[in-house]
């Protein structure tokens, strides 16, 4: 039974390896000694979790803003669609919940589009 477990491990290590490419997997042995393979993106949920994600397009919105390539009632808009989604990042982080975490930081990538989309129109599509 041992090695059968032994085996089983090596062959989820050799599994993950191929499969894992950049993305970061690890062991994990919980309390009750249950065991499996976790996926760890803490990158992205610190990065959200953290105010990085708020804080790095309010800095883009007011330098947007500050160069005159976005007018006062679209920052006005946009500033408040990332009051909300800090809003709901701090409920959604203080429960960890990561799947809304992921779907937060997907709409901090729209927002993103947003900004650029009003400053830049259609200059910057291909």
């Amino acid at each position: 039974m041992p090695k059968m477990i032994g085996l089983a491990v090596v062959g989820a290590c050799a599994l993950v390896a191929s499969a894992a490419n950049a993305q970061t997997f690890s062991l994990y042995i919980g309390n009750d000694g249950d065991y499996g393979w976790h996926y760890r993106d803490d990158g992205l949920v610190q990065s959200v979790c953290s105010g990085a994600r708020a804080h790095a397009l309010e800095a883009r919105l007011r330098h947007e803003v500050d160069e005159d390539e976005i007018d006062d009632d679209d920052a006005a808009r946009i500033h408040n669609a990332i009051d909300r989604l800090e809003d709901r990042q701090r409920h959604e982080c203080s429960e960890g919940d990561r799947r809304s975490i992921y779907e937060i930081a997907q709409r901090y990538d729209g927002i993103g589009q947003w900004i650029d989309r009003e400053a830049h129109g259609d200059e910057r599509r291909w």
